[in-house]
This record gives C-alpha cells, sequence and structure tokens, in this order.
C-alpha cells in the first residue's frame, strides 16, 4: 500500500509542474519564434530565463532549431551565467529595498528560509555543494537558486560565480547527452527525476516518524 502511494504522489509530483508550466512555456516559445533573430540568439534568450535556463535552451537549440552541439552548449553556458553575474552583484542591493517594504519583506524571508531548508548540500559543502546543486537538472535547482543559495550563506563573489560556472557546465554536458539519446534518454531523466522525489518523501516521512 506504501508503495502505491508513493508512485501516486510521485506521478502527481511530475505531472502537475509540467502541466502548469505548459503555458508558460508556448507562450515564451511563441514570443521567441515571433523575434528576428538567429536560432543562436534565441537559444541564448532561452538560457537566460529561469526555470528554463540551460537546461531548457539545449534541447530547444539541438532538437527544435537544429543547431549543432558545438555551438549550443557554449552559447547555452553563457547565456545562463550572465544574469547570475547580475544577481550576485545586486542581491545587496535588491535585499535592502524589498527589506524596506513590509510585504515584500515577509515575502523575501519566507522565500530564503524555503531556499535555507532546500540547501542542505550547499550548508555542509560550501562551495562544492554549491556546483553539486547547481549541476543536477531538476526544477527546484539550477543557477539562479544557487546564486540565492550562495547569497543566503554568504559564499565569497568569486567563489561562487566559479563553482556555479562549474555546475552549469556539468549540467549542460549532462541534458545535452540525455538530449542526443531522444527517448531513452527523456526516460533516463524521468526515472532519475522520480528516483530522487521518492527518496526526498522517504526521508520527509522518516524524520515525521522520528518526531512522533
Amino acid at each position: 500500500m506504501m508503495k502505491k502511494i508513493v508512485v501516486i504522489l510521485t506521478l502527481i509530483a511530475i505531472l502537475l509542474p509540467l502541466i502548469a508550466a505548459t503555458d508558460y512555456e508556448q507562450d515564451l516559445n511563441t514570443k521567441i519564434d515571433k523575434m528576428s533573430v538567429s536560432s543562436e540568439v534565441k537559444v541564448f534568450f532561452i538560457s537566460m530565463v529561469p526555470i528554463f535556463e540551460l537546461r531548457g535552451a539545449i534541447p530547444i537549440g539541438i532538437l527544435r532549431y537544429q543547431l549543432p552541439v558545438w555551438k549550443t552548449y557554449p552559447i547555452a553556458v553563457v547565456g545562463n551565467m550572465i544574469p547570475i553575474l547580475l544577481l550576485l552583484l545586486f542581491y545587496d542591493l535588491i535585499t535592502k529595498l524589498f527589506f524596506r517594504v513590509p510585504f515584500l519583506k515577509k515575502i523575501l524571508e519566507k522565500l530564503f528560509e524555503r531556499t535555507r531548508r532546500k540547501s542542505k548540500l550547499v550548508e555542509k559543502y560550501e562551495e562544492l555543494g554549491l556546483m553539486l546543486f547547481v549541476s543536477i537538472p531538476l526544477p527546484v535547482t539550477g543557477a539562479w537558486t544557487g546564486s540565492l543559495v550562495a547569497y543566503i550563506f554568504g559564499l565569497s563573489f568569486w567563489k561562487s560565480i566559479m563553482f556555479i560556472l562549474f555546475g552549469v557546465m556539468f549540467a549542460g554536458v549532462l541534458v545535452t547527452i540525455l538530449t542526443k539519446m531522444g527517448w531513452f534518454g527523456a526516460a533516463l531523466a524521468f526515472i532519475a527525476f522520480s528516483a530522487i522525489l521518492i527518496n526526498s518523501f522517504i526521508k520527509k516521512r522518516r524524520i515525521q516518524n522520528e518526531k512522533i
């Protein structure tokens, strides 16, 4: 019975974000397709967008725009890193401005707390943990979230940039390999994502049982 519940919850957890993101993805793709720019520039812009980032830009570049890997990969890496550089430079200023407004302050504090709870890997291993956190191409990870994690834990600017870059590059290699593998790669990604969700669910249940 427990196994069935885990499977059902896993499927729900996977399908709901995909359904919710469908309109956003279609809207973004429509807007980008209307742009009178080259496919390379489109990939660059997609890689800058949160949620999509490099993990969305590479499959679109290779499969939709038929760009070679040697073009798609470096463009996506650079595009993914540009917003991160700006975010790390201006997080202090953004935080100070938000904290002046009580409503925004509460939102930011909740975001920080939630991000901290999801970032045990970084809390334990610091920069190396940050690299591993960014390198796993999942909806809750990535360079955007990684930059926020680096700021929350007070990691140094240049080390954060370097290790986020390493994580982005590794994620890019992984996404490229899975993309080139076609449906088999998609199946592997689905299985890996499911395994991570199940493991996370089991850990939470174990912690709850220990508290009881």
